[in-house]
């Protein structure tokens, strides 16, 4: 590379930017101002709610349409568990906090998601300001495998200590 394209290459990219129309700018959508934090689910043109999403699920600060149902925000939000069979049961908690009905930290409405899905239970509306905590809560089995570890454990101690006793006399 040459002095020369070293010292053009910069003016050039300065005379551009320079020469460059205000009116594009002018046109930049605003959410691309809004960076790729806030996340949008609706139809354009509707009014919005914005919640804010914790936890196991595609978390952050969401737009959402004013009436979107509750379950249908959680099964574009909430990320799929999938259908891993492991020694590890876990299941998906909903937490809903809201600003003028939280009593000392506690979640304003609690549940399952399985429950909620299954049509157990009722649940509130999306609001303005709503903080959705999905949590992952997992119960660890007692399997055959952990049953043959111990016992293969015990057999190699007890095999060690008859092997020790035989040396011995």
């Amino acid at each position: 590379m040459t002095n020369i394209t070293r010292i053009s290459a910069p003016l050039f990219l300065s005379l551009l930017l320079l020469a460059w129309p205000v009116e594009a700018f002018a046109q930049i959508d605003q959410s691309m101002i809004a960076g790729p934090t806030v996340k949008t689910y609706g139809r354009a043109g509707y009014a919005q709610v914005t919640v804010f999403v914790w936890g196991s699920a595609d978390t952050g600060v969401w737009n959402v349409e004013e009436g979107t149902d509750l379950l249908e925000f959680l099964s574009v939000a909430v990320r799929s568990q999938g259908g891993n069979r492991t020694e590890v049961r876990s299941y998906q908690v909903l937490k809903m906090y809201r600003e003028d009905q939280n009593r000392k930290n506690d979640p304003f409405f609690e549940s399952r998601m399985d429950e909620l899905f299954s049509g157990e239970r009722s649940y509130p509306s999306l609001q303005e300001g709503d903080i959705l905590m999905i949590e992952t809560r997992s119960t660890r089995r007692f399997t055959w495998r952990d049953i043959s570890q111990v016992t293969g454990t015990l057999a190699s101690l007890v095999s060690t200590y008859l092997l020790f006793d035989r040396l011995n006399d």
